[in-house]
């Protein structure tokens, strides 16, 4: 009976030294937002109004400057108009993240990751309907 109970005692020190304390992160959630519609989250309304500008160096280009795009987003809660916020994207450069937050409420915070497509080639140009924002929703 010891000799069960040593062991029992043994197997279960075992897995209480064995228990993880590493922090797992919130998952993210990436979305796809066409230019003219909205994206709703809880009582948050995200619209994608317009691409203002896009003078981003093609791939198919070497540019010495790599351009920017400017986005216009406007942002309703409970059907009220927040904010209209412009958001702009440079290839290449890390923005602040609080310049790419188009919206931060009760833990809910939704980035502007990127405006897609990117431009291919220089002689082609992407139509307006083509245009949408990659946001990226975390809790």
């Amino acid at each position: 009976m010891k000799l069960y109970l040593i062991a029992l005692f043994v197997f279960l020190s075992g897995h209480l030294v064995a228990q993880d304390s590493t922090t797992v992160e919130v998952p993210k959630i990436v979305a796809k937002l066409p230019l003219g519609k909205t994206y709703t989250l809880d009582q948050v309304e995200l619209v994608f109004v317009d691409v203002l500008s896009d003078s981003r160096c093609p791939k198919d280009v070497t540019c010495v400057w790599a351009g920017q795009a400017v986005a216009l987003v406007e942002v309703y809660k409970d059907q009220v108009l927040i904010e209209r916020k412009e958001v702009v994207f440079e290839p290449g450069k890390n923005t602040n993240l609080n310049l790419k937050t188009l919206c931060a409420y009760k833990g809910l915070r939704v980035l502007a990751n990127n405006l897609l497509p990117y431009p291919e080639q220089s002689q082609e140009k992407i139509k307006k309907e083509a245009y949408y924002l990659q946001l990226e929703i975390s809790y």
